[in-house]
């Protein structure tokens, strides 16, 4: 079989399993660097893979320079390596090849790095209160920040809720994450009102026509609202509230873990309600509150501050 009818064969499974679109999209983008890569080896069909071929992709990936003449990042080296490793290990399981050559690979192992942005409390509240309510696309707008924070759910999660998704009465909203995978994720009673007065007195005002595709958020042309608008909003409302900080969608979701960490959250609960398979990715923000606490300790603990007398013995 050639790889480029592979690859086709690949991307169809990929939708079939119901894959998410910007996955799908990366992996073709991979894949086709990949291909071009075997073409400048000479190799065209499944069968010429090896895992020497696979160790030799690796190297020239680690060694690649970006667009602005740096090195690939180890993360995205990992993530361009583990798209090709799946389509390999499905040639492996479909039995087109009798080993599978990708697991010559070893990716790269990438630290894990704290969030850069943690808004404190009088930040958040200034950010909330930037959007004008009066107006039916402030109001939205304020609905986007505070489910954001609310609940630390992703953008394109947000994007993605629909009406009937809603359980406002019981406090719930169900989430469509990443690999298709829902979950249940509560929101406060606060502001599942300001949800609730936003549907019956402002979504109604932003629909065009009777097409109604039942999403939550509408744009201004009364259709789903994308993830990189739900963006947008956060950095006008950044503006809006005049803070000198680098904030995006992200920064409100490391706030929202961050901020129930410190009010005593388990760890394993706030995992779930981020969607998170790895409890290793919700840690990170364990580093965020000792590093509070460390501080706390450098402030108020006697021995920070008192000054040793004692000499060494000679």
């Amino acid at each position: 079989m050639m790889i480029k009818d592979a690859v086709t064969e690949y991307l169809k499974h990929l939708k079939t399993l119901g894959r998410a679109y910007y996955t799908i999209k990366g992996v073709r983008s991979a894949l086709a660097d990949f291909k071009r890569f075997l073409e400048t080896e000479k190799v065209y069909s499944i069968e010429e893979l090896s895992g020497e071929i696979m160790e030799e992709y690796q190297e020239e990936l680690a060694f690649r320079l970006s667009s602005r003449g740096r090195l690939l990042s180890l993360g995205t080296q990992s993530q361009i390596l583990s798209w090709v490793m799946g389509f390999t290990l499905f040639l492996k399981e479909k039995d087109y090849l009798l080993h599978d050559p990708g697991k010559r690979i070893k990716r790269p192992r990438t630290p894990k790095r704290l969030p850069r942005t943690i808004l404190n409390n009088d930040e958040v509240k200034k950010l909330l209160q930037a959007p004008d309510t009066h107006t039916n696309d402030g109001y939205r707008n304020r609905i986007v920040l505070e489910i954001l924070y609310d609940t630390g759910i992703r953008r394109s999660e947000l994007a993605g809720i629909k009406l009937q998704e809603l359980d406002l009465d019981a406090g719930y909203i169900t989430v469509h994450g990443k690999g298709s995978k829902d979950r249940v994720v509560p929101i406060c009673d606060r502001v599942c009102s300001l949800v609730k007065n936003y549907i019956i007195g402002i979504r109604p005002n932003l629909l065009k026509g009777d097409k109604d595709d039942g999403y939550l958020l509408l744009n201004r042309w009364g259709h789903r609202m994308e993830p990189n608008a739900v963006w947008a909003i956060v950095k006008q409302s950044v503006e809006r509230a005049r803070l000198k900080r680098n904030i995006s969608t992200h920064s409100l979701r490391h706030t929202c873990a961050t901020h129930m960490l410190r009010n005593g959250a388990p760890v394993r609960h706030l995992q779930e309600m981020l969607g998170h398979e790895s409890l290793e990715s919700t840690q990170v923000y364990t580093h965020v509150t000792i590093n509070d606490l460390k501080e706390v300790h450098k402030k108020y603990h006697p021995l920070e501050t008192m000054k040793d007398s004692s000499q060494p013995p000679r």
